[in-house]
């Protein structure tokens, strides 16, 4: 199935997710709500992780070049 745009001028950008939901959406000549964007990206895909300096996936939220402990926050 192939996708086409939509001729919509009341659209600058759009999210949609792969059901067809407009998760955000942003009008033209209006400033985009890049907080409201983040947090559909959030969302719709999940908390990003960080890139270790090693190459290896990090915890999300956690900082780039420190090791996870394999605990996580509340485990003893």
């Amino acid at each position: 199935m192939a996708a086409a745009p939509a001729d919509r001028g009341d659209l600058s950008a759009a999210l949609i997710r792969p059901d067809g939901i407009v998760a955000w959406a942003a009008a033209p000549g209006l400033p985009a709500d890049t907080a409201a964007l983040a947090a559909a990206l959030r969302t719709c895909l999940g908390e990003p992780h960080t890139r270790m300096t090693n190459g290896q996936q990090g915890e999300p939220g956690q900082p780039a070049g420190r090791k996870s402990t394999g605990q996580r926050r509340g485990e003893v």
